[in-house]
């Protein structure tokens, strides 16, 4: 009767290990992915400000709303991808893919 208990408890830490590892891998995915958004729209803003547009010149360009770009900018709002890829084609540049050195 002891062992099965013993038993049954490995099998539930074993399995709340591998919920552990799972979320663990979630959450470094995450966050990896903040940080690339996050490193995306500072290099955006840097480009903005090597083209010496203001927030609205650049606005004006793209047909959109300075306030939205501003809480972009300042990590309040996350872009959409189409958003994204007009600010990056009224700067002037694109997306490449690269794959991950891992």
């Amino acid at each position: 009767m002891i062992e099965d208990y013993i038993r049954e408890e490995k099998k539930r830490i074993d399995r709340d290990y591998e919920n552990i590892e799972e979320l663990n891998a979630y959450q470094e995915r995450e966050k990896r992915i903040f940080d690339l958004e996050n490193e995306l729209i500072e290099e955006l803003a840097n480009l903005r400000h090597e083209k010496q547009l203001t927030q609205r010149e650049l606005c004006d360009i793209i047909n959109f709303k300075q306030p939205v770009l501003a809480k972009i900018e300042k990590r309040k709002n996350s872009p959409q991808l189409s958003t994204l890829l007009k600010i990056l084609d009224a700067l002037d540049y694109h997306i490449e893919f690269k794959k991950n050195s891992k």
